[in-house]
This record gives C-alpha cells, sequence and structure tokens, in this order.
C-alpha cells in the first residue's frame, strides 16, 4: 500500500513523465494483443474498448482527466503502432511470449532467481573488495610491496625478488 496522498484535483497533463510513459505502454501492449489475437489492428470500435479498459488506470492516477483528453493523447500515438507492431512480428513476438512476460513467477522460478542475485552481488563484492585492496598495495618494478617512503622519497619494503617473484608475476 502506498503512503503517498493521491490528489483529487489531478489532471492528465499533470502526471509525470514515468506515469505517462507507463501509460503509453500499457496501450502499445494492448494494440499489439489485439493484433496477434486477431491478426489484424482495432477499429474504431475496438479501440474504444482499449481506451476504456486503459482510461481506468488513468482515473485512479488523474481523477479530473476526461476520456476524450485520454482519447486525443491516444489517437496522437497510434499512427506509429501499425509499424512498431509489424516490426515486433517480424521480431517474432507472439502472443505465447506477450503473455509470458506478464505471468507471475513460480516459487521454484522466485528461489532460482534470488540465488542468482545473491551470487552476483557476492561476486560484485569479491572485485570490489579486490579493487580495494590493488589500490591499498603500491608496487614498482623493484618492490613487491612498498611499506612507506624515507624522508629522501626512497621506497622501502619487500621486493619481488625476495617474494620468490618476477617483477608484476601474478600470485597463484
Amino acid at each position: 500500500m502506498s503512503s503517498k496522498v493521491q490528489r483529487k484535483d489531478r489532471k492528465y497533463k499533470n502526471l509525470s513523465g514515468k506515469q505517462k510513459a507507463r501509460i503509453a505502454d500499457k496501450t502499445y501492449l494492448a494494440y499489439l494483443r489485439f493484433y496477434l489475437e486477431h491478426n489484424r489492428m482495432p477499429d474504431v470500435e475496438d479501440t474504444e474498448i482499449i481506451y476504456k479498459k486503459i482510461f481506468q488506470s488513468v482515473k485512479v492516477l488523474a481523477p479530473m482527466a476526461t476520456f476524450e483528453e485520454f482519447e486525443e493523447i491516444c489517437e496522437k500515438r497510434v499512427a506509429r503502432y501499425e509499424e512498431k507492431i509489424k516490426m515486433d512480428c517480424e521480431k517474432g513476438i507472439t502472443l505465447e511470449i506477450l503473455n509470458g512476460k506478464h505471468r507471475k513467477k513460480t516459487p521454484e522460478e522466485k528461489t532460482i532467481a534470488l540465488k542468482q542475485k545473491a551470487e552476483m552481488r557476492k561476486i560484485r563484492r569479491a572485485k570490489r573488495k579486490q579493487e580495494q585492496f590493488d589500490q591499498i598495495i603500491d608496487q614498482n618494478d623493484t618492490f613487491f610491496f612498498i611499506a612507506g617512503y624515507t624522508s629522501g622519497g626512497a621506497p622501502f619494503g619487500v621486493t619481488w625478488e625476495e617474494m620468490g617473484l618476477e617483477p608484476w608475476q601474478e600470485i597463484r
């Protein structure tokens, strides 16, 4: 449940760009779904049904929005939909794929996803730790580890030779 208070005086034009983008995405997906189900673009009656369905979501966000205003905004976008839909179909988008994107994950799928995320976090942490360590270690062609510098600026520490390594050789 959101802790934000919904404004009762909000119009469509007062929605954030992100909210408008989500509504545009919903509209496009409705057109795409219709095209995949009927193998044609929606006619006037079908379009009105699509708009009325999506307008319910708009009314929640912008109670003062009018259907006519929403319909006008959608009509401007629709001109590009047919071309975009055909491109998506050429790329292999099917109704099954479209419906699969919005289905809920099974508990097993969620567990696998969580394990993958945890593994990625572990790898990122280890990488960050190594980067920090690499930044801490001061080296040059003579010294494997520079412990400090004399007052004259000469380095002192452990040499590569003392470590039994060639300069810049990796430790295994």
